[in-house]
């Protein structure tokens, strides 16, 4: 069975808001990587050669710095969407009346953690996290960066899409507002008989991005497209949004209950 948005629509036009917004059930997504203490992480690593010495923290002083950062996430995902074009709402929205059910455009300027709340029982609409990776080394080096599944839980059901079709990975470089553009998007690419969409009558939700690089691999950022000459000293911050596309049509019951498990790399040389 599809989600309804067709009484929601009615009440979100009514209210002469630009963007459908698909929330009708709650999706799980504990995903992230699991390890022996049974915690529920997302993980970000360096590689590097020897003579390289990056590192990462998720403090603004730079404190704490390490190789592994472990990023703690509990709880349960809904649907939401974002939209570009929307005016008054160039970010990720639910409820105008409520700014704590909407990403805050300055995500990219705040530390931690962040959650888009969706309902007291604790769902959320999308997570958010920034941190910053430092090069310790006595020279500039250039880095690769890929964001990976290390796996994902199916369940059965009988239709042809899962938790992967729906996820929304975007990367913001640096501390702007998302209304700067200063992102990278991240989809799979998209079977033209799924359109994104609200309903039958409604047009597609408009914004550009890249599709996954393959089944298992968000993207794999190498060479020209990853940090070149990364000085020595320098810090570079990332921030990282993760959310269900609401408005994808495959965003569906049949998915409820699988995990994705993520993991980011920065490979140094």
């Amino acid at each position: 069975m599809r989600l309804r948005w067709s009484k929601r629509l009615k009440w979100m036009r009514a209210s002469k808001i630009v963007i459908p917004i698909a929330l009708a059930i709650s999706l799980i997504f504990v995903g992230f990587t699991v390890y022996a203490d049974n915690a529920q992480n997302f993980i970000i690593r360096i590689q590097q050669k020897d003579d390289v010495q990056l590192s990462l923290t998720m403090n603004e002083d730079l404190s704490g710095q390490s190789s592994v950062l472990y990023i703690p996430y509990s709880g349960t995902q809904t649907a939401t969407t974002f939209d570009p074009e929307a005016i008054g709402y160039e970010n990720f929205n639910y409820d105008p009346e409520n700014t704590q059910l909407n990403i805050p455009n300055d995500l990219a300027t705040l530390t931690g953690m962040q959650y888009g709340a969706f309902s007291e029982g604790g769902s959320y609409t999308f997570i958010s996290f920034s941190f910053w990776l430092v090069n310790n080394s006595a020279r500039s080096v250039d880095v690769d960066i890929s964001m990976d599944f290390d796996g994902i839980s199916y369940v059965d059901n009988a239709y042809d899409h899962h938790i992967d079709d729906v996820l929304r990975v975007m990367i913001i470089e640096d501390s702007a507002l998302v209304t700067d553009g200063n992102y990278s998007l991240y989809a799979k690419a998209e079977d033209p008989n799924h359109p994104w969409h609200d309903d039958a009558n409604a047009q597609p939700v408009n914004y550009q991005s890249s599709a996954f690089a393959s089944d298992t691999c968000i993207f794999n950022r190498t060479g020209e497209d990853g940090l070149i000459d990364f000085a020595a000293g320098e810090t570079k911050k990332f921030t990282v949004v993760i959310w269900l596309e609401g408005n994808d049509e495959q965003c569906s019951d049949a998915i409820y209950g699988e995990r994705a498990k993520l993991s980011l790399t920065f490979t140094g040389y």
